[in-house]
C-alpha cells in the first residue's frame, strides 16, 4: 500500500481435517462448517503510528478474538469455499499512541471523529455503520 512501510495481512484460516493447530496461531476456536462457505468480510485500511516512528498498514476486518469476527474454520465435506472481501479503501481509520505515554491508543475515524482503543484496535461495529 505504501512502499517502504510494513504491510500486514488480514488472513483466513481453514482447517481440513482432525490434526487442527492448537489455537491456530491464536486465532482462537474453529468455526465448525460443513458444506460450502461464502465469506463476505468488510475491511477498513488501518494507519498505525507507533512510537518508536514506524508507520504500518493493515485491513481491519473486526477483533478475530471475538468469534463473531474469527476466520478460523473447521470445514468438512466442502465443494467450495468463496471469499468476496469488501475493502473499502476511502473509509481508513488512523492510530496515533497516547501523548503523552502511557494511555490508550486515539484513533481518528473516517468521518472525523475520535476515540480512544484501549486494546489496540477501533471499533468495528462503529466502522461497519459507517459502509
Amino acid at each position: 500500500m505504501v512502499q517502504g512501510k510494513d504491510d500486514i495481512a488480514a488472513n483466513y484460516v481453514f482447517d481440513f481435517d482432525d490434526e487442527g493447530y492448537s489455537n491456530a496461531f491464536g486465532k482462537g476456536k474453529p468455526r465448525e462448517i460443513s458444506g460450502n462457505l461464502h465469506l463476505a468480510t468488510d475491511f477498513f485500511p488501518v494507519i498505525t503510528h507507533h512510537l518508536d516512528g514506524k508507520i504500518s498498514i493493515k485491513l481491519f476486518g473486526g477483533d478475530i478474538r471475538y468469534e463473531q469476527w474469527n476466520r478460523y474454520y473447521r470445514v468438512s465435506n466442502v465443494n467450495k469455499i468463496h471469499i468476496n472481501p469488501v475493502v473499502h479503501l476511502n473509509k481508513i481509520v488512523t492510530i496515533t499512541p497516547p501523548n503523552p505515554p502511557p494511555g490508550d491508543l486515539n484513533v481518528t475515524y473516517p468521518d472525523g471523529s475520535t476515540g480512544k482503543a484501549p486494546y489496540i484496535y477501533p471499533d468495528y461495529k462503529k466502522l461497519l455503520l459507517m459502509r
